[in-house]
């Protein structure tokens, strides 16, 4: 018999191509576990939302992110400027470690950074929508490694429907457009005005003359 005109793959080049099917097929299910990037990927690595918060904006909220090659733990402490106030106070502290996505917990140290750092903050809070932006940056631990140039972090994004959440594009004029959601995880203290303090006691009248008055 003649040779056929199409003759089949050898088995070495079947196993290749079967081999090779095999591992898009394993990196598309396990694509969506190491994009720590995605806003469902940050949701899984929160803690429980805080509920029945008095006010709707003020308290603790907390957001992780994995950046080029570090994760960023954000903490943003919101306080109303006054009562009923739209205008918003408070800090945005920062922990950075330098790591490869899967590692999300900071490891002990081995040389690659890791620090920490504090921002003093502003903003406002109307119709659902909050902005929340650090003003300057204070470098306040370095745990391993060095520190980083960092820019003040600017926060903005409307609430979810339930308030525990709001999804924000970090603004600060360096960083890629990355969502971070944001979760509250405590609720602000209530605002507790200054309480009418009676007026001093009156002195001890000392007697003229007396040897060790002061």
């Amino acid at each position: 018999m003649g040779r056929s005109p199409h003759p089949s793959p050898r088995p070495r080049s079947r196993a290749l191509l079967a081999l090779t099917a095999a591992a898009v097929a394993l990196a598309m299910l396990l694509a969506p576990a190491l994009a720590p990037a995605t806003v469902e990927e940050q949701r899984k690595r929160l803690p429980p939302p805080a509920r029945d918060c008095a006010d709707p904006i003020t308290g603790e909220w907390m957001g992780h992110q994995y950046l080029r090659d570090h994760w960023n733990r954000f903490e943003l402490h919101i306080r109303r400027v006054s009562p009923g106030s739209p205008e918003l106070t408070g800090e945005i502290t920062s922990f950075v470690w330098e790591v490869p996505p899967e590692i999300d917990k900071p490891p002990p140290c081995d040389g690659r950074d890791q620090f920490k750092g504090v921002m003093p903050a502003q903003g406002r809070y109307e119709e659902h929508h909050v902005s929340f932006i650090g003003q300057s940056y204070e470098l306040t631990e370095v745990l391993c490694g060095h520190g980083r140039n960092y820019y003040p972090d600017a926060f903005s994004g409307d609430l979810s429907e339930d308030g525990s959440e709001f999804i924000s594009i970090n603004n600060d004029g360096f960083n890629p457009e990355i969502p971070v959601v944001f979760r509250r995880i405590k609720c602000g203290q209530p605002h507790q005005p200054t309480p009418d303090l009676p007026p001093p006691a009156r002195p001890p009248e000392y007697a003229t003359g007396c040897g060790g008055c002061f």
